[in-house]
């Protein structure tokens, strides 16, 4: 009863706030909705800001203009002008902006963000700070992200499941190593199962760092202090902090600070991640007919399965949002590119795949480094 109501007005989330605490208990599209328009209604419309961009320098002159702005100002109505061109902003030039900087701000060539080349998701780069003002960029960088958001506008920029917990205030885990380091994500996952003492590990790792070799202790004494059977997930966990964390801690804080100038924490922390991931980036326009051609399956799948007849038949019903979250669980990314998945394919080196995921007892899961999904053996559509 509660969620039709909800569904009609989602404002009246602020009279059962309650729910608040609980959003497993609110679907994702009435949360959403009641996100956008308090963020919508942030924005002071009869106020203007008005400032003039350098195209050829859209990265340098947004941050200049933004940077001298209080926070009223970067609540107001923007108008936008390009240096040397004429048109009036109609809130297309403001989209234009959003659309061009935020390729910018992510180019790895300026050496704020990496890429994760398994999912084409976005981090801030533990060695940024061979840039000038690295920190003041980052802080610029979440003013732009949550302005983008107040502004219902997207961002063609993912980042990673790590990156997108650290703005919601929850610690990463293992499994968000994954995407990012799958080399390290694969020792970790060995340790977890077997006997670590004939490896002979202590809590320090060797970490080559332009061209110099260092030492670097997990915890006090480290280098002292062998890894056991008994004290091996400690190492873990300090193991993928240390990559996740600890060597982004400033660009993070400096990242959060920006953002959390115009968007509170309070203001986001009932979405989970991956629907963090959807606010900022958009739903895609998903084509399940080419998403099927452009698929393959390993042994016993083939196109011909009853299992895969059954799942495409299901899927076709689907709605953009959930074949967003599909892709996402399958593959890391919610986005499909222009020229839909063969282009996806080609982007991440890797085909997508099914297959098996054992019995129908079990839950799909997926290994989002190889495009793949394990789909158990289901015997009907239900």
């Amino acid at each position: 009863m509660i969620l039709d109501i909800l569904n009609k007005d989602p404002f009246l989330i602020e009279q059962f706030s309650f729910l608040i605490n609980y959003p497993e208990l609110i679907d994702f599209k009435i949360r959403s909705s009641y996100f956008r328009n308090k963020m919508k209604n942030k924005i002071k419309r009869n106020c203007n800001t008005r400032f003039k961009i350098k195209r050829n320098q859209i990265l340098q002159s947004s941050f200049v203009a933004l940077s001298r702005m209080s926070k009223s100002e970067l609540l107001n109505n923007f108008i936008i002008e390009f240096e040397g061109e004429g048109g009036i902003d109609e809130n297309g030039l403001t989209r234009e902006w959003f659309n061009e900087l935020s390729k910018e701000i992510f180019n790895q060539n300026y050496g704020l963000f990496d890429c994760s080349l398994s999912n084409l998701s976005y981090k801030p780069n533990s060695l940024s700070s061979i840039n000038p003002n690295h920190l003041e960029y980052f802080r610029f960088a979440g003013i732009f992200t949550a302005r983008a958001l107040i502004q219902g506008q997207c961002i063609d920029a993912h980042l990673t499941s790590s990156f997108l917990k650290q703005i919601l205030h929850h610690e990463p885990i293992l499994d968000d190593l994954q995407d990012i380091e799958p080399e390290i994500f694969n020792s970790l996952t060995y340790m977890i199962n077997n006997d670590v003492e004939p490896l002979y590990l202590n809590f320090t790792i060797t970490k080559e760092e332009l061209g110099v070799s260092k030492t670097i202790e997990l915890k006090k004494d480290g280098e002292n202090i062998p890894v056991t059977n008994e004290n091996k997930n400690e190492f873990i966990r300090l193991r993928y902090l240390y990559i996740l964390t600890t060597t982004i801690e400033e660009q993070l804080d400096a990242f959060n600070r920006g953002f959390e100038s115009l968007i509170s924490h309070d203001e986001i922390k009932f979405f989970k991640p991956d629907e963090l991931d959807l606010l900022i980036c958009g739903i895609p326009n998903i084509d399940v007919a080419d998403f099927k051609n452009n698929m393959t399956y390993e042994v016993p799948y083939s196109k011909d399965s009853p299992v895969i007849i059954m799942f495409f038949n299901v899927i076709e019903n689907w709605n953009n949002e959930q074949l967003a979250k599909l892709l996402l669980f399958m593959t890391g990314s919610s986005r499909v590119p222009t020229n839909g998945f063969r282009e996806f394919c080609d982007m991440c080196g890797k085909p997508l795949i099914i297959a098996s995921g054992g019995d129908s007892s079990k839950l799909p899961t997926a290994h989002t480094c190889f495009n793949m999904l394990c789909l158990p053996q289901y015997e009907d559509e239900e």
